[in-house]
């Protein structure tokens, strides 16, 4: 079916408009339109069509491959928005060939394969060599991607389009007053339908935003971090709780830091993990050493103050919230904790839930002196930046003066908004346009434009993000931090050490708090009931004071009193019963020895930690020569494989485990 003249021409240009892509969608409606006067078609084939099908989803994997790696999961909304354009070349090819529509199986691969079986080809409703026209689909897909932007008159112009489109297509058997008042009555039930479904459509990206955010971009990236700076709409965060702070008073918990700026997003350069080796109790991890303060003022830990943070790891691993000025984390359960000079602390191997114990104490800061790094500027962002520094007159006031004066200049001057627009410049980057025009902006755009002012004056700093534990739960009767907590700010090199500063207005909190939803005391409810039964999960295996522990007693009474009704049966038949007593199959397995005398020399084994990776992670293969996995094969056989092992396989395993031990003495 061929829309009628000019319709697919106007969709584009609607979907310029819209999407301020005016510049793209001019070329691509007069190429569309001028077919209706160019006389000659190219000759394509049905591979032809194939391969220009191939390369448009090509292109459009590079372009979401790109997209999503300079902007994040926010890339999805400029991914979908652009398809008008990545699938260009497939409609302008249908439009410039002989045929005028294309094959059902050059869209779908799958479709092709079947084509290719003649005995299968009868059993589709859809024959593979049917053809369809793409033009009417194609302007359905621009509409459904310029609904993707904010952006005003979008109902009534797709009213209009929708409107000529039908009015070629109706009913010759109506009248055309019946017809118009049908599509008003369904125009009119569409515009009051639609806020319901905005605020459908607001919920439902936060949650699938959410998702995509926990499967795919849940670590914090230590080395880069992306930031939201020039991105346009409104931002949208999840009501998830990510962490459980036990603590007097609201405080910043920092997972990363970073020194140098680029094109919106922050790196850490240069940055390399070293490993922190655990107190005699394995549970106790100091990360600060006193030879790493030969430039700064001494550590000290009189008197530490004691912050209880408990977070969920993914698959294990993840990077863990620390307040600033934390010198040491005790009762946490981790095999491997790594930090580096930034202030960065994550653990791998870990367990589901990790509940830790920050000491805090007075200038203990977790990250190095200062590099030239940290004073160094974005050469695209200097010059405007220097120019404003002169203007507050930062160069020539004390370190403190330019705490107090950027202070003054950010909580007077400009205003914390979740709703971005973009710079009309194209010469302007959207910090200046923050900076100089717009004024209004989230924790990012604060932190960066602070971070690179004080170097402006002279004074390292560096970025921060990580959480702010603002919101107390009565329910826990602990700070919970939730994923629209999450926040940036500034750490500067005053008076020979790091200090904490923020410039972000404190409404902030207010605002994120209005995002909430209408759900969220349910949700905060099931949270804390998932959260009892982690605890319960992970728990360590000396914990025996554990509340939920008691749902076993009534269970333990049930099995009792059906194992003694089943006895008293068993005794009124008189039937014969077996005292055998069979032990558990490989319990007598020799490989036990080997396990013994390991923890015998002080090997500890984690919680959780399965034998095979408990060997690997403390090397045990290189204690001896003789082969350690062929006897740890056989001992997994003997344990768990319903036909167990022969008895020349255990005599054998029971031979070389001697052979072991023996070597080991030696």
């Amino acid at each position: 079916m061929t829309p009628p003249p000019f319709l697919l021409g106007c969709t584009i240009l609607f979907w310029g408009w819209q999407s301020h892509l005016f510049s793209f969608a001019v070329p691509m409606a007069l190429i569309l339109e001028g077919a209706r006067w160019v006389k000659w078609r190219w000759a394509l084939s049905d591979k032809d069509f194939n391969r220009v099908t191939d390369f448009s989803t090509l292109l459009f994997v590079v372009a979401a491959i790109y997209i999503i790696n300079q902007q994040s999961i926010d890339g999805l909304t400029t991914l979908f928005n652009w398809l008008p354009m990545l699938l260009f070349l497939l409609i302008a090819a249908q439009t410039y060939s002989t045929h005028g529509s294309i094959k059902l199986s050059s869209l779908f691969l799958s479709l092709r394969h079947y084509e290719a079986k003649e005995s299968l080809r009868a059993t589709w409703r859809m024959s593979p060599s049917q053809r369809i026209n793409l033009s009417y689909p194609y302007t359905m897909m621009c509409l459904l991607s310029t609904s993707i932007g904010p952006a005003t008159w979008f109902f009534e112009g797709m009213c209009l389009l929708v409107a000529w489109g039908l009015w070629s297509v109706r009913p010759q058997r109506y009248f055309a007053a019946v017809w118009v008042l049908r599509l008003a009555v369904a125009v009119i039930l569409a515009y009051l339908a639609q806020w319901g479904i905005y605020r459908l459509q607001i919920q439902m990206e936060g949650v699938i935003i959410s998702w995509f955010q926990e499967m795919f971009w849940a670590d914090k990236d230590p080395y880069r971090q992306h930031t939201a700076i020039g991105d346009i709409g409104r931002l949208k965060q999840s009501d998830r709780i990510l962490l459980r702070v036990d603590t007097p008073y609201p405080v910043l918990l920092r997972e990363a830091s970073y020194n140098v700026y680029f094109k919106t997003t922050w790196l850490a350069k240069p940055l390399n993990f070293t490993e922190v080796f655990p107190e005699h109790n394995e549970t106790t991890w100091k990360l600060t050493v006193d030879s790493e303060f030969s430039n700064q003022k001494k550590p000290i830990h009189l008197n530490p103050k004691l912050i209880h943070i408990a977070a969920y790891l993914r698959k294990g691993k993840g990077m863990i919230a620390l307040p600033h000025s934390t010198f040491q984390v005790s009762k946490l359960t981790a095999p491997i904790v790594q930090r580096n000079e930034f202030g960065a602390v994550k653990v791998e191997n870990g367990p589901g839930l990790i509940k830790y114990t920050a000491h805090i104490g007075q200038n203990t800061p977790l990250d190095r002196s200062p590099t030239d790094n940290d004073l160094r500027l974005p050469p695209n962002e200097k010059d405007y930046l220097l120019e404003l520094s002169n203007n507050l007159n930062l160069p020539r006031q004390s370190p403190q003066q330019v705490l107090n004066t950027l202070t003054t200049f950010f909580n007077q001057n400009f205003q914390y908004t979740l709703n971005l627009t973009a710079s009309k410049s194209k010469i302007n980057s959207p910090l200046e346009h923050f900076l100089r025009d717009s004024r209004a902006g989230h924790c990012e755009y604060f932190a960066t434009a602070t971070a690179l002012l004080l170097r402006t004056a002279g004074i390292p700093s560096r970025y921060a993000s990580g959480y702010a534990a603002v919101e107390f739960s009565h329910l826990e009767d602990a700070y919970v931090v939730r994923q629209r907590h999450a926040h940036a700010w500034v750490l500067a090199y005053v008076n020979g050490r790091w200090q904490e500063f923020d410039t972000t207005p404190a409404v902030w909190v207010n605002l994120e708090q209005e995002m909430a939803t209408w759900w969220e005391p349910v949700y905060d409810l099931g949270s804390w009931m998932v959260y009892g039964f982690s605890k319960w999960r992970w728990r360590e295996s000396d914990s025996s004071n554990d509340w939920l522990l008691w749902l076993i007693l009534p269970l333990s009474l049930v099995l009792i009193w059906r194992l003694y009704s089943r006895e008293k049966v068993a005794r009124s038949q008189k039937q014969p019963t077996n005292k055998t007593k069979t032990a558990t199959a490989g319990a007598n397995s020799a490989f036990y020895q080997i396990v013994q005398q390991l923890y015998a020399a002080g090997y500890i084994r984690q919680p959780g930690e399965t034998l095979a990776a408990w060997l690997k992670r403390i090397g045990a293969a290189q204690m001896s020569e003789i082969d350690l996995q062929t006897m740890l094969t056989l001992h997994q056989r003997y344990r768990f494989d319903p036909a167990g092992i022969s008895g020349q396989e255990q005599a054998l395993l029971t031979t070389d485990v001697k052979a072991w031990l023996h070597s080991l003495k030696r």
